[in-house]
């Protein structure tokens, strides 16, 4: 049973997906790409370009600056305005968040609707996760892991998008908010969201280093580098912590076994955790304005900018 009482849909699984991916908006894949340059300081100018080119995004952006969460006591009206006072990442993740939200229009139900919302959670709150991790072990990845956790879901969103009822189905064979397994996805797929990772950033025309390490989360250190296979474990590790806070509503923090490539840093395991669950409220506070429509009040004023 769901969790409406609403009885799983009865179907016949099919390992043949004939994958469709839904165009990425060109914005979407130009934040992308800034994001992934951790070489040189974030541009602002270039982002202000690329989102003052899309009135959606822009009118996003405004939404989010004017919205409650922020408090501000004046309104924000000019864009340039509200990227500086967002900050790079912050605006990144509207940009990015907006585009995987069109994956939506696939789901036809309130249990679908619920996997997706998960889904988005997930996806928000592993970039948050990752980033801080990348930042507290001082490693110079904070952009880049930001902007792959916040794809790493894509795979398991394409899955849903393809084939809505038989992902249903397969989710709620877990426990409340678990995810899926690689595994078990191959079985009924063919293919698991790690495979669909990669191929949606080839998709998408998406550095192809960041389908191949989205394509590893759980097996980091088949990758070529060691930049990557740190990568690929702040991204995996910040999903696990994501997953256990925001989506099972686990107590405590346990570090996945691909953490373990980040200790021996500037911090220790117990270290780690203790700050990982000191994010909880925050984060939590975070995804309920983003993904529950409290991003989108006109603010505590109504003065112009």
């Amino acid at each position: 049973m769901t969790p409406s009482g609403r009885s799983v849909p009865a179907t016949k699984f099919q390992a043949d997906l004939n994958v469709r991916f839904p165009p990425l908006p060109r914005t979407a894949s130009e934040v992308a790409r800034l994001l992934s340059d951790d070489s040189t300081e974030p541009n602002l100018e270039q982002l202000i370009e690329i989102v003052h080119a899309d009135p959606i995004v822009t009118q996003l952006v405004l939404r989010r600056i004017n919205s409650a969460y922020y408090g501000l006591r004046r309104r924000i009206t000019e864009i340039q305005k509200a990227i500086a006072l967002l900050g790079f990442l912050e605006v990144s993740n509207i940009v990015l968040t907006a585009a995987m939200l069109q994956l939506r229009e696939a789901v036809s139900n309130p249990e679908q609707e619920h996997i997706f919302d998960n889904l988005m959670r997930l996806s928000v709150g592993s970039a948050i996760y990752a980033q801080r991790l990348s930042q507290w072990l001082q490693l110079p990845y904070a952009r880049r892991v930001f902007t792959a956790a916040l794809l790493h879901a894509s795979g398991r969103l394409i899955l849903l998008y393809n084939r809505p009822d038989d992902y249903e189905a397969l989710w709620y064979t877990n426990e409340e908010g678990a995810l899926p397994s690689a595994d078990a996805e191959r079985t009924i797929f063919g293919v698991s969201y790690l495979e669909l990772n990669e191929q949606a950033a080839n998709a998408w025309n998406l550095p192809e280093e960041l389908g191949l390490m989205l394509s590893k989360l759980e097996s980091p250190k088949e990758l070529p580098t060691p930049e990557l296979k740190t990568q690929a474990a702040l991204v995996a590790t910040g999903s696990a912590v994501a997953e256990q806070l925001h989506l099972t509503h686990h107590d405590t923090v346990f570090l996945p076994e691909q953490a373990r490539l980040l200790l021996g840093y500037t911090l220790t395991e117990a270290q780690l955790i203790e700050r990982l669950e000191a994010e909880r409220s925050e984060t939590e506070r975070y995804l309920q304005m983003l993904l529950k429509g409290n991003g989108n009040g006109n603010g505590n004023g109504n003065a112009e900018a």
